[in-house]
């Protein structure tokens, strides 16, 4: 098995967070800037730090008022929305199962990062969690990763990092670890892979045959740069 390590982003990737986000968003930005953006707009940012993505819409005199507001919406609302993409917990299950550590790097404060495992039941199987401010610098710099990394004793060469932004790849490849796409991102578009993440998986399951685990055709995991299908 070429990896033994798994790093995941979690919005987006392991947890379908997207209506949440988008309502927490134009709850904030409806009482901060009303009528001046929509989600089209929200969708553009999605995956930068909550602060930087404040920042843009209601600039900096107004930025951390609506962080806290984000929060707060985000925080009561977290149960009526959150629930695991298909697949995610039979796989994660598996990879356990196989013997691969697993880890959580996201650019999300801590406390919804740690509501979103307990309420899928993720938790368990997850080695580390690093968080927004557990690094000087967010993805996409490399320093989250590189944590993980350390955290779990893993070399970069035995590692991949699953995600669905940009900054996922990016934090990857500057952290000198594969990467892998997500093709149910919001982000799942040509910009996406034009950033080369080393696989591109069509499902969570497609994420056993990048690893050897029940793969359905021989040779799928040497390909790279290619959409992976079950």
């Amino acid at each position: 098995m070429k990896y033994r390590t798994v790093l995941f982003d979690l919005d987006g990737t392991l947890l379908d967070t997207n209506d949440l986000i988008l309502a927490s968003f134009m709850y904030t930005l409806e009482h901060h800037c009303p009528g001046r953006y929509t989600e089209k707009d929200v969708l553009a940012c999605m995956g930068e730090p909550l602060y930087e993505q404040m920042k843009r819409f209601g600039g900096e005199e107004q930025a951390e008022a609506m962080v806290k507001t984000y929060r707060e919406h985000n925080i009561a609302h977290h149960d009526d929305y959150v629930q695991a993409f298909p697949g995610v917990i039979k796989t994660v299950r598996r990879l356990k199962e196989e013997g691969v550590t697993m880890g959580i790097v996201s650019n999300k404060q801590r406390v919804t990062v740690e509501m979103g495992l307990d309420l899928t039941g993720l938790t368990p199987f997850m080695s580390t969690v690093v968080c927004f401010g557990d690094t000087p610098a967010p993805k996409p710099d490399p320093a989250p990763v590189k944590l993980a990394l350390d955290q779990l004793q893993a070399e970069p060469d035995s590692a991949l990092m699953v995600g669905d932004s940009k900054f996922d790849i990016l934090a990857a490849q500057a952290a000198g670890v594969d990467s892998a796409a997500v093709a149910w991102s919001l982000h799942a578009d040509d910009s996406l892979r034009a950033l080369s993440p080393d696989y591109v998986l069509d499902t969570m399951g497609d994420l056993l045959t990048v690893l050897d685990v029940g793969r359905q055709r021989e040779g799928d995991s040497d390909e790279k740069n290619r959409t992976v299908s079950r």
